[in-house]
């Protein structure tokens, strides 16, 4: 069974005596210690301060330096939001201040994509700190938005090395998702508490057994099983079969600045989905300047370059067929990796402008490009659409620009699947 919280008297001095002893063991031994907190809406604010508080306790526990124990910490909601990265600092003070500062989100509980930050970026493959153990310290006070997902990341984040503890609180956690994400023996990595005030009661206990972790094994890159029901409907990432680039195009003059913003904050999200690192691959946009304004107003996460595409919008295009030119002529012909565009399309096409882009689709098949179609609102004729793209299946409609998600699961699958 996973740790209670319940003692007595006598049972607090037998805690008190195995902390002392067990610290005095783990003296100078390095660490690499990621702080994984619930930021979510089911947590009152209040009780979230309580979470950062006992944050602020563990560390000071901790020897804290460059060469001893390093701390990081994310929180994570509907967004996973890196707060500050292992060896950012190593002063224990300031690491104090910082965790004071971490600011409450609410949303939804998207632990999968917390752990795939974990694996991903805190402790890389072949950018971790070597020879010291990689632990994860996760609490939540509630399931998953996405089980699947959850349980696929937590079995990756293992096979890495990396040591997972998991502090449920409440009663609306689910421990049988718990488990999956603590490491094993469950009785030694979970612990279950009835609420935040219990969480000091744990404190000694927990910060014995990260003493006790092993430095972390050297594994090879894993990917996590996916599948499609995580890709389509919920938040999981996916790798490209072989390395890909993806340049997605679209007309701000056509489609309008307010709804550039949308498609935009879309190209994010699929960037964030794609494990564009892991797979050599990456992702750039083809537009006019001014959609370069509407950037301030998204939010990118971690799964990209932000440079990258921010760098690559340039140019000042009139009509369909003369962005989907610049698409195709932005592609570099030596490389090896697949080549895939997306064109955004907002409007019925008028006969010159469709004939000119029918013939850049044709040079771009020949190129080797692969050619996908987003049709966007009522005005979009399907039959044009399915014209441009390379395959019947490589189109998809949104009934609006407000609405892109809902295509974001087909397309990253279709992306995902080619060979």
């Amino acid at each position: 069974m996973a740790a209670t919280v319940g003692l007595g008297g006598i049972a607090l001095f037998v805690l008190w005596i195995s902390f002392t002893n067990g610290h005095k063991d783990c003296g100078n031994k390095p660490a690499d210690i990621e702080f994984v907190l619930d930021s979510s809406g089911s947590i009152l604010y209040k009780d979230f301060r309580k979470q950062l508080i006992f944050t602020q306790n563990l560390v000071d526990i901790f020897d804290v330096g460059a060469n001893k124990t390093r701390i990081g910490l994310v929180s994570f909601s509907t967004k996973v939001i890196p707060e500050f990265t292992l060896g950012e600092d190593n002063d224990k003070l300031e690491i104090k201040l910082k965790v004071e500062t971490v600011k409450y989100q609410g949303g939804r509980t998207n632990t999968g994509e917390a752990l795939h930050y974990v694996r991903t970026q805190a402790f890389p493959v072949g950018g971790a700190r070597p020879n010291v153990p990689h632990i994860a310290i996760v609490l939540t006070d509630g399931m998953s938005q996405n089980l699947t997902y959850t349980e696929q990341e937590a079995a990756a984040v293992h096979a890495q090395g990396i040591t997972v503890f998991v502090i449920g609180i409440g009663n609306k956690v689910d421990e049988k998702e718990l488990k999956a994400i603590a490491s094993e023996p469950a009785d030694n990595f979970l612990f279950t508490i009835d609420s935040f005030d219990a969480l000091q009661s744990i404190k000694e206990l927990l910060a014995v057994r990260t003493c006790k972790v092993p430095p972390a094994t050297v594994a090879p890159p894993t990917q996590p099983p996916v599948s499609e029901e995580a890709i389509l409907y919920g938040d999981a990432h996916c790798s490209p079969a072989m390395p890909v680039e993806i340049k997605m195009a679209f007309d701000t003059a056509a489609i309008g600045t307010d709804n550039s913003k949308y498609i935009m904050r879309f190209i994010a999200e699929v960037s964030d989905r794609l494990n564009l690192r892991e797979s050599h691959s990456d992702v750039e946009t083809v537009t006019t300047e001014c959609a370069a304004k509407s950037l301030k107003d998204i939010t990118f996460g971690t799964g990209h370059d932000r440079n990258n595409i921010e760098q690559s919008m340039a140019g000042t295009t009139q009509g369909f067929s003369s962005t989907m030119r610049n698409l195709r002529l932005s592609f570099k012909r030596d490389n090896n990796r697949k080549k895939i565009g997306v064109m955004f399309v907002g409007e019925t096409l008028d006969a010159k402008d469709f004939n000119q882009a029918i013939r850049e689709s044709k040079r771009a098949s020949f190129m080797g490009i692969q050619l996908f179609v987003v049709g966007v609102g009522g005005r979009v004729n399907n039959r044009q659409a399915n014209f441009l793209a390379t395959r019947d299946n490589q189109v998809f409609f949104a009934t609006s620009y407000d609405s892109l998600d809902y295509i974001e699961g087909p397309l990253l699958l279709r992306i995902c699947s080619l060979t």
